[in-house]
């Protein structure tokens, strides 16, 4: 059976159980300020994203995923269980170099109690 339907390439394709092979801009905010980055490999426990200032190991972040067509933003946190540089090759032999880090998805920090108790 033929049909247009057939020849439709899904947007999102699973490479394992739950990994979504999938690149897509996102925004890092931690102590030590913002960056911007590429996420990849999403599952539903963390991610890898590409970054050219890498943030500290047990770091806490706030990953902000905006819609590539406006408007929607989702924003989770997240804390850097490693970092990685890999050099390769390009296909003219030239050297190159990316910077990353691996974030585990945790439950938000929730704000702490002063002395003076609770803020109303």
């Amino acid at each position: 059976m033929s049909s247009r339907t057939d020849k439709v390439q899904p947007e999102f394709k699973p490479s394992a159980v739950g990994r979504m092979d999938k690149a897509f801009p996102v925004f890092l905010e931690g102590d030590r300020g913002v960056a911007s980055g590429v996420g990849r490999n999403i599952t539903d426990t963390g991610m890898f994203v590409e970054t050219r200032e890498p943030f500290p190991l047990g770091t806490r972040v706030k990953i902000t995923f905006c819609s590539p067509h406006g408007g929607a933003e989702i924003t989770l946190e997240g804390e850097v269980r490693y970092q990685c540089y890999i050099n390769f090759a390009r296909a003219d032999s030239s050297r190159a170099g990316m910077r990353g880090i691996g974030l585990k998805f945790v439950s938000p920090q929730s704000p702490q109690k002063g002395a003076c108790g609770s803020i109303h």
